[in-house]
């Protein structure tokens, strides 16, 4: 094609625009094909990658065996040090954790914009779910939290793989639990960590 035809070609939009009703991981990860077993009345605080800002209707994870209990989710900003701030919403009804989508609706669709938020998770039985890397350079979480280790989380490892935050926190059924923010937490250090999803509206 010459120049001249190509002068006329129309832009090409950057990215695909979000599709209502399905589900979007963090844009810096990637989910492994193994289970992951959570642990019951434990807080876990994952970073959440948005690339474009959109209109999202829930959150979720996907169960992939299930275990009696439920889900509880909240969406908390950056405290600009890489680490959850502030919760903007916790939807107080939980998610059964049966096999498939656990789901936990915001109260109307928000509208998230671009950047770094953290997802928040608390289970009150032990299901397994669908996980994250525990390594840099296949989408794990190291990514954006940094690594301990001089290769950035590239080969795992007890020091280098740094995938969210975890504290203990024990889930109560129609009240607020989340903390806010959250404090005292730990690093998930050398573990996968649940991979939550947004649902677009």
């Amino acid at each position: 094609m010459t120049a001249l035809f190509q002068h006329y070609l129309p832009p090409a939009p950057a990215m695909l625009p979000y599709v209502p009703g399905r589900f979007y991981a963090s844009q810096h990860a990637r989910a492994v094909g193994a289970s992951l077993a959570m642990v019951a009345n434990r807080l876990y605080c994952v970073p959440y990658l948005l690339a474009r800002p959109g209109l999202f209707s829930a959150m979720a994870v996907s169960v992939t065996t299930g275990a009696a209990g439920f889900l509880r989710m909240a969406l908390a900003a950056d405290n600009g040090a890489g680490r959850p701030g502030a919760v903007i919403e916790e939807p107080l009804a939980d998610a059964e954790t049966t096999t498939g989508a656990a789901l936990c609706p915001f109260a109307q669709p928000r509208w998230i914009p671009a950047g770094i938020w953290w997802l928040l998770l608390c289970f009150s039985g032990t299901p397994s779910v669908r996980g994250t890397s525990t390594q840099a350079f296949s989408g794990g979480n190291t990514l954006l939290l940094g690594s301990a280790a001089a290769d950035g989380g590239a080969g795992g490892g007890t020091t280098g793989s740094e995938n969210g935050f975890f504290a203990a926190l024990a889930h109560q059924a129609g009240v607020p639990i989340m903390p806010n923010p959250p404090s005292g937490l730990s690093y998930l250090v050398n573990a996968a960590a649940p991979l939550p999803t947004l649902r677009a509206a």
